[in-house]
């Protein structure tokens, strides 16, 4: 397990404040992360909670780090690809927009200024939906900065040859980050590699018909060792994003 995780209860967590703990946040600090999951299906051997599971996670590092607020979890958003395996819960693109809006002005309206978007779920319609909200409230809040990071950029700093796939889904790259984090509740005796072909051009309506565990990738190649060296990597890359973010 990397060095940098922690079951120690920080002061970042607004969940665990009180208003007045975060007022008192407030008038040193005005930048709160908030971590965008999903419930969604992830092969045989990941919890439905592995997309809002990891951003929390993630965001909790970050947060003890530099020492700014961590909003709580938004645990739901857009799985079309997943929905019809059973557990996945999915809402629409503008169900998802309308929720990030209205979370984030009400944040704006108690004094945050930078909001940092952390999404653990990376979909397309997923980052669309956020995508639009951010540029609705930009046009409407001048005194308003938001980051919408992008994991995937940072993968590209991942060492030559740490990993085989830098892309997937419940594959290495995931599997490894849930081995970091809490290797307990990840099941490896159940997981498979599955590399699903899906028609071209086609929008197809069951992808459970293409893909039979979930898994896009090979989740058998993941391990700790692998999850800590993306993990660190991860935290390091979100905090100097941030800070510099808050020094601009």
């Amino acid at each position: 397990m990397s060095e940098l995780t922690s079951n120690s209860n920080t002061k970042c967590l607004m969940a665990n404040m009180t208003w007045k703990e975060v007022e008192s946040t407030l008038s040193k600090n005005k930048t709160v992360i908030i971590p965008f999951g999903s419930t969604e299906e992830h092969g045989y051997h990941l919890p439905l909670s592995t997309d809002y599971f990891v951003a929390y996670e993630l965001a909790k590092l970050v947060g003890k780090r530099i020492q700014v607020l961590v909003a709580p979890p938004i645990c739901y958003g857009v799985c079309r690809r997943g929905a019809s395996f059973p557990g996945t819960i999915t809402i629409s693109i503008d169900t998802l927009r309308t929720l990030t809006i209205d979370i984030i002005t009400s944040l704006h309206s108690q004094g945050f200024r930078n909001i940092i978007i952390l999404p653990g779920h990376l979909g397309s319609a997923q980052i669309i939906g956020l995508e639009l909200a951010c540029q609705e409230l930009l046009i409407k809040h001048e005194t308003l900065k938001i980051a919408l990071i992008d994991l995937t950029k940072f993968l590209e700093k991942i060492p030559e040859g740490l990993i085989e796939e830098r892309f997937g889904h419940a594959g290495e790259v995931e599997t490894s980050l849930m081995l970091a984090l809490d290797p307990k509740i990840v099941r490896m005796t159940d997981a498979i590699s599955e590399k699903p072909i899906f028609p071209a051009h086609q929008i197809v309506r069951d992808s459970k018909k293409f893909m039979k565990s979930g898994v896009m990738g090979d989740a058998k190649i993941a391990s700790i060792e692998k999850g800590t060296t993306i993990l660190d990597l991860f935290v390091n890359e979100i905090s100097k994003t941030i800070l510099g973010i808050i020094e601009d």
